[in-house]
Order: structure tokens, then C-alpha cells, then sequence
């Protein structure tokens, strides 16, 4: 019998997916790596509409394109009764430059506290009806009360220690505010929290580390049931990051976060460093305080000037592999609207932040769109500078009236920033059909850009051919779309100065013969390279499993025998499954010997 989760149901080709997970979240403002606000907990009068990402890796991934029905079901559960709410099904395709396939559902109302009631609930998910995964989470109900306040507990203390993977179930523990980076494995934390609640209910508590210049580190979450009638009580929650072994924090300072319900409960600094100093956390409750008394070297970072930022992201731009005459337009861009705006012209009349992306995926597109906005907001162009992602998916609905919403969710999103529209030319397919909403979608957009002149940018992002089909398919799309980014395929020895760059970031190296190999295969795939031809991605897949085989190959040998050398070192068999020969049309099947 086949396994549901491979994509085995009866009567299709198996072997099409496997399921990845599923997250609910009720805010949907983007966050860093296009994530969201992840819960499994929510107050009742702060809910408005729930929504759910399901996610499934591609085994068809660079292979062939696949039609799929995407269902999602959610249940109010009770006991063993469950009461179906809503039951809404997406048939889209899978392309195969898809890996990772998203589909983002959502169910409620516009009114907080008018749908969701207190209790269980269960989203299910299926591909061609067959269930593939679900996820719980709760909706809690302390009364209907002023919001931005925490009216399920009190906060009592919060404590850190060192230990192994399974300190937080040992009686004694060493609590500390210094920890030694030669010996430490997990930093774990403590939060003791006084219940105030005469209702039961599920506290989701987030722990968030970050290093001192606000980088994340790593983060947890622990889900505890507070029982009815328990005011008064404390609970404790525990959380740790790390790893068996020490090393993997430095001599540096962090900070932990704690988190509930999006509410900020405080924040905690430590340092790492030569030894281990015993006492109490310094616990910051109040959020105004955290930069004044946490780190002062990260208030630098915090209060970046427009030039700063601007030329950072001028130098990344430049440090890219490639792009050539790309990095020379934007740089002569940044120089035109200095001189308009130093000598009073209008910026908005001599200049378009609307752009148009061309070339094959791999390229680079994305990263040059996150640069882009960010030199916008260098240059006082835009107020945020940040950049919202979307696809057809992210713009198009299945039903008459709910892509124009869905579309102005986005742009509204985009305020300030950049909307970044990837395989924009999908939206302009299937014209005639009754249930493609694609061109509702660009009439939308094309009016907001025309009323919200100056206030975000919009670049769209696809294949060359079908690029310029899609701006010349419209008259508003080629009045307002008039600069053009090519994005040339990476050379081999470009695909080569990538792979090393990644290579490095694994802490490993190829060496002679490897490199030599590995440069011959590059030239191989370039020199066959068709419209589908991978560039970067490629190389990302060809590294990833490379990396894969030396550490197979290392874990053979016996532990003493691995030398450092070993260890960094990716030889001649690790790669050598990436065949020169077999190299055709763009059509290497990477990761797979033939």
C-alpha cells in the first residue's frame, strides 16, 4: 500500500510529493525568508481571520509540471466530534522550478472576536482528496478586554542555565547570567509565570535568541495547559538552543526574547565568554529600556542613516558574481537621482521605480530586487525599502470578486516598499477562461500604480520571451514598465566562483581535482544550457549534494581517523557523479547518478 504522503493515492502517478508541514498564523504581515507569525494560540478578540500555510516538497522538482487539487478542511473538535467550518479546494499546477510548493488558505471574518470561539481546532490538508497532514491549534477566551495587554499571567522571574539536550528535566540546575563558550552546549531559559486566569487555557511561549547585532540565533517554543481554577498558581516553561557539543556559541553578547501571543514578556542579555559567572538574569520588562540598557553597540546599527544604508547595499550589489551591466545601471541610477535631487528636479518625473526582470531562474532576480529597494529607501525614494514577494498565487482567488482584494492586500502590504512580482506573465495566461482572474489582477495593480504614483515600486520578474509578451499583451503594462534588468546566464567560471562561495559557508573546499571536475561540468550544462537551464539553483543543488556525499564518505571512517583536513575537504568522489557526459539540453539530473 502506498504512503498517502509520497503522493500515492489511487489512480495517480506516484512518487509526486511529500508532505513538509503545516503552520497557522493570524497576522498576515511578511517576516523575514517570506515567513509569517507562526502560532498554535490565540485570544478570541484579537482574531479576525486564521490562516493556514500547507507545504510540500516537489519530487518532480526540475523534472515535468503536474496538476494538483490542493483541499483544506478545518474543524472545531470537541472530544471525539469534530464540526467541519470551512472546506476549500485550490487546483493549480506545480511547475517543476517549484521545490517547495505553498499553498496559503484562510477562514473567519473581518470583525475581532466575531467568528472564533473559545476551544480545539484541526486543519486538515489534502492533495487529489487524499490527506496528507493537519495541525492543531486553539482559540482562548479570558473576556473581552483592552488589547496590547497580557491578561492570562503575571510574569515571576526568568532564570538561565547550562546543560545537555535534556537539562531542563534535571532537579538541580546552576543558574547563571555569564556563560563560558569553551564549555557551554545549550543555553537554556527559565520562565516562571503566576497564573491570573480563573479559565483553563494553552500558554504558547516563544524564546528567541539573537546575537548582539540583532541577528537571529535560534528560537524555540514551548505549549503548556494551564488548568481551570488555578489563579495564583505559578507555571514553568523551559526552553534551550545550542548543541551537544560546545562551540556553537561564541565569546560574544545575546539576548533572549520572550514571546506570547505576539506580546513582547521581556527581554534577557547574557554574554559568552571565558568562564561561567553564577546569578540572576538581568530581566528587561520594559521595551523602551532595551536599547539603552541591553547593548549599546547594536544602537549603531539600529539608527543606520539613509547613506549608510545606501552605500552598503550599493556594495553588495557590486560584490555579486556577474551582473555586470546591471551593477553599471544601478550604480548610474543612484548618481542621476543625486544630481535631481540636488539640483531641485522632480525625482518622480525623471525617474520610474517600476522595472522589468528578464532571464532564466537562478540569476539572481530576487536578490537584485531586495538590493533595489533598499537603495530606494537609501536614496529618501521610498520610506521602508522593503520587499514583498508574491506569484499568481499570491494575487489570484478562485472565485469573482476576491482577487481584487487579495491584490490590494498585497499592494497595500507593499507601501513604501517593493512589490516583487515573480512569473508575472501568469497572470496574463488563459485568457477567455471563465475562472482566471489573472487580468484582474494587472488592471488592479496598473490603477494603483497610477494612483499611488511614487508611494511603492513594482517589479515584475520572469523568462525573457515570455517577459516581453506579457508588457506588450497590455498598453498600461508597457506605458508604466519602461526599464529593463537582463539577467545573463552565469558563465562557467562565474557558476564556479558561486560553488566556492557556497562551499566556504559549509566550512569545506574542493580540492585540485575536484575543482577540476567540477569546472568541466559547469562548462557542460552551460554549453547546453536551454530556457530551463538552472544557473545558480544549479549550482546550489550540485554543492548541497556534494557536501551530502562527503559527509557519507566521512561517516564510514572511524571518528579518530577524521582528520581537520578530512573534514574540509571535498575530493574528486564526492562530485564525481556530476558527469560532464551526460549533459544534454539542459537536462542533467542532478543529485542522481544515471
Amino acid at each position: 500500500m502506498s504512503n498517502p504522503e509520497e503522493g500515492g493515492s489511487s489512480g495517480q502517478v506516484p512518487g509526486r510529493y511529500k508532505f513538509k508541514e503545516m503552520k497557522v498564523h493570524s497576522s498576515d504581515e511578511w517576516m523575514a525568508g517570506a515567513t509569517k507569525k507562526y502560532r498554535k494560540v490565540f485570544d478570541r478578540y484579537e482574531t479576525t481571520y486564521l490562516r493556514v500555510e500547507i507545504s510540500f516538497f516537489n519530487k518532480w522538482f526540475d523534472e515535468e509540471e503536474w496538476e494538483a487539487s490542493i483541499r483544506s478542511k478545518c474543524f472545531f473538535v470537541n472530544g471525539s466530534q469534530k464540526n467541519e467550518l470551512s472546506n476549500f479546494e485550490e487546483k493549480r499546477k506545480v511547475l517543476k522550478e517549484e521545490n517547495i510548493v505553498f499553498a496559503r488558505h484562510s477562514w473567519g471574518n473581518a470583525k475581532p472576536g466575531d467568528y472564533w470561539r473559545k476551544g480545539n481546532y484541526v486543519w486538515e490538508a489534502y492533495i487529489d482528496e487524499v490527506k496528507i497532514g493537519e495541525t492543531m491549534f486553539y482559540i482562548e477566551d479570558v473576556g473581552d478586554l483592552p488589547a496590547g495587554q497580557n491578561h492570562y499571567f503575571d510574569l515571576e522571574s526568568i532564570r538561565l542555565f547550562e546543560g545537555d539536550g535534556q537539562a531542563s528535566t534535571l532537579p538541580d540546575k546552576k543558574y547563571v547570567k555569564k556563560f563560558s563558550q569553551k564549555d557551554t552546549r545549550f543555553v537554556w531559559g527559565e520562565v516562571n509565570f503566576k497564573n491570573k486566569s480563573a479559565k483553563d487555557y494553552f500558554a504558547e511561549i516563544f524564546f528567541l535568541y539573537s546575537d548582539a547585532d540583532g541577528q537571529p540565533k535560534g528560537s524555540q517554543s514551548y505549549l503548556t495547559y494551564v488548568p481551570p481554577n488555578t489563579v495564583g498558581q505559578v507555571f514553568s516553561v523551559y526552553a534551550g538552543w545550542g548543541n551537544a557539543q560546545p562551540g556553537s556559541w561564541h565569546n560574544d553578547r545575546y539576548t533572549m526574547e520572550i514571546i506570547f501571543m505576539d506580546m513582547h514578556i521581556a527581554t534577557v542579555p547574557f554574554e559568552v565568554g571565558e568562564g561561567f559567572e553564577e546569578g540572576g538574569a538581568h530581566v528587561i520588562t520594559n521595551k523602551g529600556q532595551i536599547l539603552d540598557q541591553a547593548f549599546a553597540s547594536s544602537t549603531a546599527t539600529q539608527s543606520q542613516s539613509l547613506d549608510t544604508l545606501l552605500a552598503e547595499s550599493l556594495e553588495e550589489l557590486n560584490l555579486l558574481t556577474g551582473l555586470d551591466k546591471i551593477k553599471t545601471e544601478v550604480n548610474e541610477m543612484v548618481s542621476l537621482v543625486k544630481f535631481y535631487q540636488e539640483t531641485g528636479k522632480d525625482v518622480l518625473n525623471k525617474f520610474s521605480l517600476h522595472t522589468v526582470f528578464t532571464g532564466n531562474p537562478g540569476t539572481g532576480k530576487t536578490t537584485v530586487a531586495r538590493i533595489l529597494s533598499n537603495v530606494y529607501k537609501g536614496l529618501g525614494i521610498l520610506e521602508k525599502g522593503h520587499l514583498v514577494e508574491v506569484d499568481r498565487e499570491g494575487l489570484v482567488a478562485g472565485y469573482i470578486g476576491q482577487t481584487a482584494i487579495k491584490t490590494g492586500e498585497k499592494i497595500n502590504e507593499a507601501m513604501g516598499g517593493v512589490l516583487f512580482i515573480d512569473e508575472a506573465y501568469s497572470l496574463a495566461q488563459e485568457k477567455g477562461s471563465p475562472y482566471d482572474f489573472g487580468g484582474e489582477a494587472i488592471q488592479i495593480i496598473l490603477k494603483r500604480m497610477e494612483d499611488m504614483r511614487g508611494k511603492f515600486g513594482v517589479i515584475v520578474a520572469g523568462y525573457t520571451h515570455n517577459m516581453h509578451g506579457f508588457i506588450n499583451s497590455n498598453p498600461g503594462l508597457k506605458s508604466r514598465f519602461d526599464k529593463y534588468f537582463h539577467f545573463e546566464d552565469y558563465t562557467p567560471d562565474q557558476m564556479f566562483i558561486i560553488a566556492l562561495s557556497m562551499y566556504r559557508k559549509e566550512g569545506v573546499m574542493p580540492d585540485v581535482d575536484a575543482a577540476t571536475h567540477l569546472k568541466s561540468y559547469f562548462t557542460a550544462l552551460f554549453n547546453h544550457r536551454d530556457e530551463f537551464f538552472g544557473n545558480a539553483r544549479s549550482v546550489r543543488q550540485v554543492v548541497a549534494e556534494s557536501v551530502k556525499n562527503q559527509n557519507l564518505r566521512l561517516a564510514a571512517i572511524k571518528k579518530e581517523e577524521r582528520t581537520p583536513d578530512l573534514l574540509a575537504t571535498i575530493l574528486l568522489e564526492d562530485v564525481k557523479e556530476f558527469d560532464p557526459k551526460n549533459v544534454s539540453g539542459g537536462k542533467a539530473k542532478i543529485g542522481f547518478k544515471p
